[in-house]
């Protein structure tokens, strides 16, 4: 990335730092830690799960930048809907919501499995992005939650300078 001239020293300055400002030069952009991996994942999971979106890096990338969240993990995360995850994706979409437009789970399943000709109606598209809607709010609260559960952040300890000594704690009696 630095021979791309895409660190941090190499934006300061650039026409790039004058169109965003210093949000786009801020450490939270660029390198993980707890909170902005965990907004990456809030903005850009539900941007990756809207079927056939135009420009969704370009969008993650915005969305990151309002939030500062990661912007590797957000446009990472855009790589999730490809051509080859496309058949599970668009599958789960369009089940999720047909069951929130009140259709039996069976029911969709069957229809699923069986009836092709009905994939281009506009029921068909209202139900798929309708559920990738649901998905992709329900992925993006959930993952939060989940990075924000198991990442801990390593506590600061102070190393004493090689002149100091280490001084035991302070006790109370």
């Amino acid at each position: 990335m630095h021979r791309q001239k895409l660190s941090r020293r190499q934006l300061h300055g650039s026409r790039v730092h004058q169109w965003f400002g210093d949000g786009v030069i801020s450490k939270s952009l660029w390198l993980p830690t707890r909170g902005s991996l965990a907004r990456a994942w809030l903005v850009g999971f539900p941007i990756t799960v809207v079927p056939f979106l135009p420009g969704q890096s370009v969008l993650a990338v915005i969305a990151a930048l309002l939030v500062r969240g990661n912007l590797l993990l957000c446009i990472a995360l855009q790589f999730l809907s490809n051509p080859l995850t496309a058949p599970v994706h668009l599958t789960v979409c369009y089940f999720a919501g047909e069951i929130v437009r009140g259709r039996m789970p069976g029911d969709t399943w069957k229809l699923i499995g069986e009836d092709l000709k009905h994939l281009w109606t506009v029921d068909f598209v209202t139900s798929l992005y309708l559920g990738s809607v649901v998905v992709g709010i329900i992925g993006g609260v959930v993952g939060y939650a989940v990075i924000l559960a198991i990442w801990r952040e390593r506590p600061n300890r102070r190393r004493p300078d090689r002149g100091e000594e280490s001084l035991p704690p302070f006790r109370v009696k």
